[in-house]
């Protein structure tokens, strides 16, 4: 009998270490440095984003937060070296819409999206605009449906890749409008906005924050905004929408979200999500994004989860309904 209880004790002190060794684990997290992959260029919303929430995620973790450009591929390779990631929080992703949406214009899709990675946060949405150099014909979206109207063919449009949503954008205009625009991809809106300013391209459509230094500088103007409301920064700027009947459903946007390997634990995920949060809401960082043109979310992940399924079905509708696809 004394031999029974002593293994019973025995049993019980290891099944109350077992929550023990459990949570010290979980308070390990992190390990070593984190690294944050943009699967861009410098310059676009994901890289500001990271750039500006990284120094305060340090310092809260504890641990360096390093910021790593894998552009190419409309998003996919960033996308595919988080995704062969160990899922230990370790390696994650400050992901735009693109990695997303470029897989949907490939066939077949080389990955799904919501079933290969986790939501930490949606921390903003991002609004889009149509911008040109300061030397284009059009002064405004009249003289500019005008102008790409009689010059068929001869007129190229920069975007930040294959399969983006300012690909999606370009296509839309030419499919609702009828125009004879050309796509050039670069990879990422930075190198496209510089294309723009050297004369490459005569038109980006672009992200705010991506394009904002230039149109503060004054060496690049806005046309138009590619949401269905003006942009409250620049309230002066139409929508796209509201410049044609013909244009009446436009609509393009992106958001910046952290994500990770979708095997992450949730003690990790929690973690991240917890100081991804601060570090957006800080008074040093916060003031800075909207000034940009980030509207703030900041979602748990569980709705950060919900919304990329949602988005994932909607984006998936138009581009099969559009017949686009895209080839690397």
């Amino acid at each position: 009998m004394a031999i029974h209880t002593s293994r019973r004790a025995a049993l019980g002190l290891m099944g109350a270490a077992l929550p023990v060794a459990a949570s010290r684990a979980q308070s390990a997290f992190p390990e070593r440095p984190i690294t944050v992959i943009v699967p861009f260029a410098p310059g676009g919303s994901p890289d500001i984003a990271a750039r500006l929430m990284a120094p305060r995620m340090a310092e809260l973790l504890g641990r360096p937060v390093n910021v790593d450009n894998r552009p190419g591929a409309g998003s996919t390779i960033g996308s595919r070296a988080v995704m062969q990631a160990q899922p230990d929080g370790h390696t994650i992703m400050m992901a735009p819409i693109s990695f997303l949406t470029a897989p949907l214009t490939m066939d077949p899709p080389p990955f799904d999206t919501s079933a290969s990675f986790r939501v930490i946060s949606h921390i903003a949405t991002v609004p889009y605009i149509l911008v040109v150099r300061n030397d284009f014909p059009a002064r405004d979206m009249a003289e500019f449906h005008h102008y790409v109207a009689a010059n068929p063919g001869r007129l190229n449009y920069g975007s930040s890749g294959n399969g983006t949503p300012l690909h999606l954008g370009g296509e839309m205009y030419r499919m609702m409008t009828g125009a004879d625009i050309v796509h050039v991809a670069y990879r990422g809106s930075g190198p496209a906005i510089a294309a723009l300013m050297g004369g490459q391209v005569q038109m980006v459509f672009a992200d705010l924050p991506g394009a904002g230094a230039q149109m503060r500088a004054g060496t690049i103007r806005p046309l138009a905004s590619l949401v269905q409301s003006r942009i409250p920064g620049y309230p002066d700027v139409p929508t796209m929408a509201e410049s044609d009947q013909r244009l009446a459903e436009y609509e393009v946007y992106t958001w910046v979200m952290l994500v990770a390997p979708k095997a992450t634990p949730d003690a990790v995920v929690n973690r991240l999500n917890e100081v991804a949060l601060a570090a957006a809401r800080a008074p040093e960082i916060a003031p800075r994004l909207a000034e940009l043109g980030f509207a703030p979310i900041h979602s748990n992940p569980a709705d950060g989860d919900a919304f990329l399924a949602r988005e994932q079905a909607k984006w998936g509708a138009l581009i099969r309904s559009a017949g686009i696809r895209s080839t690397f």
